[in-house]
């Protein structure tokens, strides 16, 4: 295992100068899709935004390559979060993207849909590689070392500084020569096929619906008592999301957490009282006092029938960490599953995700556990199509995955 300390620029030589063009109006987009029509190969994307600082994970710099050629940075704030005729072009070419399924959403917003991507992160999942982020796998495979010192700037300030632009070209720069690299390895390990599969359902997968209850997910809110103070946490979730929207500001920027997790147990019900709670400080929080008392005055103000319960949306199964203490069986079943998909992995050399989402496998051991099916394996495959399992993930889990539960039948 590597000593590098998080942030540290990974070994390698120094890389050449970032070559670039800047493109921030409509007119020098049209002249990038002219570029990228000169050329017939994957058009190489990245995406910056301005995660933590701003309300949504828009794209604020489109970063873009093809082989041979100069990076495009081209800024779609400016033009009025637009990126014009670019956007047809990279619908409908060939894309490669390293960890794609952090830009698809973004791209989304700006009505990019791809229809083909390759992605070099999942390619280096796929060969069982340790350190998969872009800058480790160039320093492995091309010898070049990157520092990945603007990953967490606030990529909507304008004007961009000369050293992030230089930050922003070198994540497309060396895309190419590394799925020259990492690609044809997958073809002599057998697992192009999976890869390719992969591929082709992170394309096609759709944004996975809003949570029903997202203000439950604040942290610590299990430290609540009673309903009242549930809701006050509900009513202050909301208003500070609706604030944060209004400002473009991400939500626990404008107000912590734990700060809406102790007014909610407190119930201040004054200026003075509400101030004196440890996060509410602050002019600007100050400014947005009468917005948080109005919430919490609200809550106070509900009958009990709408006050929430302590239990979220009814789900299917009860959350797992719970099974070993009322369901028993279930969490049997689920430790003899993973071990199987553990042990299945580690004769792989991939990580276990790659094999199947955990919460696919919950779900089947949970009624796999808590019904008689007449056939186990029917009831795997159901859950595993249910679940969108791909055909080389049901291959290779429904043997290990039967075995588990043949194992667990004999003995309960």
């Amino acid at each position: 295992m590597s000593g590098r300390r998080r942030g540290e620029t990974p070994p390698g030589a120094a890389p050449p100068p970032a070559e670039y063009e800047f493109i921030d109006d409509l007119s020098g987009i049209g002249a990038v899709v002219d570029a990228l029509d000169a050329s017939s190969e994957p058009i190489a994307v990245d995406v910056e935004r301005a995660s933590g600082i701003r309300y949504s994970e828009r794209a604020f710099l489109l970063q873009l390559r093809v082989p041979g050629e100069p990076a495009l940075l081209v800024d779609p704030e400016t033009p009025g979060r637009t990126v014009g005729p670019l956007a047809t072009v990279l619908s409908e070419r060939p894309l490669l993207f390293h960890a794609a399924s952090q830009d698809l959403p973004s791209l989304r917003e700006l009505g990019i849909h791809p229809t083909s991507l390759v992605d070099t992160e999942l390619a280096g999942r796929f060969l069982g590689i340790e350190r998969v982020n872009l800058a480790a796998m160039i320093s492995e495979h091309l010898g070049i070392g990157l520092a990945k010192a603007h990953s967490a700037a606030d990529w909507s300030r304008r004007p961009l500084p000369a050293a992030w632009l230089d930050y922003a070209a070198y994540d497309v720069l060396f895309l190419h020569e590394l799925a020259d690299e990492v690609l044809p390895r997958l073809d002599a390990l057998g697992r192009r096929e999976w890869f390719e599969a992969e591929c082709r359902h992170l394309v096609d997968s759709v944004p996975a619906p809003a949570a029903a209850d997202p203000w439950r997910r604040l942290t610590r809110l299990s430290s609540l008592r009673d309903a009242r103070q549930l809701a006050r946490a509900r009513e202050l979730w909301m208003a500070r999301d609706r604030v944060a929207a209004e400002r473009d500001i991400a939500p626990k920027r404008l107000l912590a957490d734990a700060a809406v997790i102790e007014a909610a147990r407190v119930g201040p019900t004054s200026r003075s009282a509400l101030l004196a709670i440890d996060g509410f400080d602050g002019p600007q929080r100050r400014r947005l006092v009468g917005e948080w008392l109005a919430a919490l005055e609200w809550a106070d103000g509900l009958g009990r029938e709408d006050l929430p319960t302590r239990q979220g949306p009814p789900a299917e199964h009860p959350p797992h960490a719970s099974w070993k203490r009322n369901e028993p069986e279930a969490a049997a079943l689920l430790d003899v599953a993973r071990e199987a998909i553990a042990a299945l992995a580690d004769d792989l050399g991939i990580d276990q995700g790659l094999l199947l989402k955990p919460s696919t496998l919950r779900l089947w051991v949970w009624r796999a556990a808590t019904t008689t099916p007449a056939d186990d394996a029917e009831l795997l495959h159901e859950v595993l199509r249910e679940e969108e399992a791909r055909e080389w993930q049901i291959e290779l889990t429904t043997g290990p995955l039967l075995e588990a539960v043949r194992r667990f039948r004999a003995v309960s």
